[in-house]
């Protein structure tokens, strides 16, 4: 008999055959959630918060010139290794969504979706209120007191598509009568549209058509009858006596009127009222917030646990986070308390935060000095995720506190720089406080590009900042940011300073859900950009609530 090693010298290929037919090819290929991670073209734009990685959806928004049936999209980004369908830069029927199927190991269906928001309006003379405009139907209502002449309307103002762009016919100058609807033919870019124009008129000659409060103030908007007496009455709920807005807290402009409202009562219901001439509106009622004062606001209470210093005592009445967990790895501390508080203080402590390079194995990350409102979430290799955030209902008129600072020149850059920055170094350092009131939630702004399909923020501490991708940077633009205040530092403060941060609400139709402030020695340390000399130091903060 020949030894085996005879017969695979005589048969190798024989044999390898045999061998590989029984090698079963059963790996499974990795799962990889494929995401777009930018959209940039002309005529509109795009940010993370416009990324939505559970729905698959990302949204742009034209300007009001763009024409939508042929949007100009130079390039989209999308997860490394991930191939499109869909070939760019290219034009683009927007109307309906784009779909984008991107491909790795799997497939993955994203939609492109454009939002354009055309600013129309309309105004004839005489009328009470705002003008209601549907551009979908195409169809403009119009009220006007009872006893209005119909034949003698004077159109003011006609904007029914894009300013500078758009053409109508007849020209609204030239249209008076209105005992039934009119016709306008408006045209822009390739689009033709038939819009009917009615005028009526009204027994109501005042309407409150906004209200919203703080804890000591509250925000109005009314209309009623130009060219008569506009404004507001108001008086706590149950009571007789009414207070009339003065005139100096009002604007008006038309028929359209609005104020500002301060020295109110915290959890205090309040009935208010519109005027127009000797007309009132029917009655709203408000509910002033209570006041929420800010914990360990003083920067009094801190604690070391697993060699960490912490900004609380106790893990479990955390409200505000730094970034010394991460910089922890290599042995370095970024915010700590300090025994040089501001001038009057009673407490014993305020905060120093000191941005540093933090340093392993011969590697050198930057790393700002920061405290905010939220936690610490973790560490991927050198970069950290930051949960910003804490629940919070209200709407406060300003933060204020004590503040010191010294600006170093950039000792550290990055080849990924904030937009339209390009940042050197020498180049001037800054620190920055803000503050923001918003309802962002974890699945709309938790999530990041790098971790597809996890959602990193919680219902307490909704939003992920992840320094692996500059798209979740906090955008202070987003749609979920209802108030914004910040308080830039381009230059060093060498004695402790007062400050005041007031706080500019966008709209009033939706709650605040939480609170987000955050310091910072280096306001671009996301991008690992900023200088080893630069410090801030801060005490005392306080939320105001009433009128500024």
């Amino acid at each position: 008999m020949k030894p085996v090693g005879f017969l695979l010298k005589i048969f190798p290929l024989t044999v390898s055959v045999m061998l590989l037919s029984c090698i079963r090819n059963d790996i499974p290929y990795p799962v990889v959630e494929l995401a777009i991670t930018s959209v940039q073209g002309d005529g509109f734009t795009c940010t993370s918060s416009d990324i939505d990685l559970a729905a698959r959806t990302v949204v742009i928004h034209l300007d009001d010139t763009t024409d939508i049936s042929n949007v100009h999209i130079v390039s989209a980004g999308f997860t490394e290794g991930a191939s499109s369908d869909v070939a760019f830069p290219g034009y683009f029927d927007m109307r309906s969504d784009l779909p984008v199927i991107l491909e790795l190991y799997q497939k993955y269906e994203w939609n492109i979706r454009a939002e354009q928001v055309i600013e129309r309006s309309f105004e004839v003379e005489g009328q009470i209120g705002k003008a209601e405009i549907d551009a979908e139907r195409f169809i403009v209502r119009v009220k006007v007191p009872k006893g209005t002449d119909l034949n003698n309307i004077v159109i003011k103002k006609a904007v029914l598509g894009p300013e500078g762009i758009t053409v109508m016919d007849p020209d609204p100058s030239e249209i008076t009568q209105f005992e039934t609807y009119r016709t306008i033919t408006v045209k822009y870019h390739d689009f033709v549209e038939k819009w009917q124009i009615y005028v009526e008129t009204t027994d109501i000659h005042a309407v409150v058509t906004s209200a919203a409060a703080g804890s000591r103030v509250m925000w109005l908007e009314g209309s009623g009858v130009p060219d008569t007496e506009l404004g507001f009455r108001y008086r706590k709920a149950g009571t007789e006596e009414w207070t009339v807005v003065d005139a100096a807290d009002l604007h008006v402009s038309g028929g359209s009127f609005s104020a500002y409202v301060g020295g109110l009562e915290p959890g205090t219901d309040y009935e208010v009222v519109a005027y127009s001439g000797e007309n009132d509106s029917e009655s709203v009622l408000l509910r002033t917030y209570s006041e929420t004062a800010l914990p360990n606001s003083g920067f009094e209470d801190w604690a070391t646990i697993d060699n960490i210093v912490c900004p609380y005592l106790d893990v479990s009445d955390a409200f505000w986070g730094t970034g010394n967990p991460g910089a922890a790895i290599v042995s370095i501390t970024l915010t700590d308390k300090t025994e040089d508080k501001r001038p009057g203080s009673s407490g014993t402590y305020g905060a120093l935060l000191e941005s540093k390079l933090a340093g392993i194995m011969g590697i050198g990350r930057f790393a700002s000095g920061n405290i905010f409102t939220g936690a610490y979430l973790g560490t991927r290799g050198m970069n950290g995720l930051v949960g910003f955030g804490r629940p919070y209902s209200g709407r406060p008129t300003a933060l204020t506190g004590w503040v010191k600072y010294t600006r170093g020149d950039i000792t550290s850059t990055s080849s990924v720089q904030p937009p339209g920055k390009d940042i050197k170094v020498g180049d001037p350092d800054a620190g920055i406080i803000y503050v923001a009131l918003g309802n962002w939630t974890p699945e709309e702004y938790g999530v990041s590009p790098a971790e597809p399909g996890v959602v990193l923020g919680t219902q307490d501490i909704p939003i992920c900042v992840d320094t692996r991708d500059m798209s979740t940077v906090f955008d202070k633009n987003a749609e979920a940011v209802i108030g914004y205040g910040e308080l830039l530092l381009g230059e060093s403060v060498s004695e402790w300073t007062e400050f005041t941060i007031n706080i500019e609400y966008r709209r009033f139709d939706v709650e605040p859900t939480h609170i987000l402030i955050v310091c910072t020695s280096s306001m671009y340390g996301d991008y690992f950009i900023g200088s080893e000399n630069s410090k801030m130091w801060i005490d005392d903060f306080k939320l105001l609530y009433d009128k500024i």
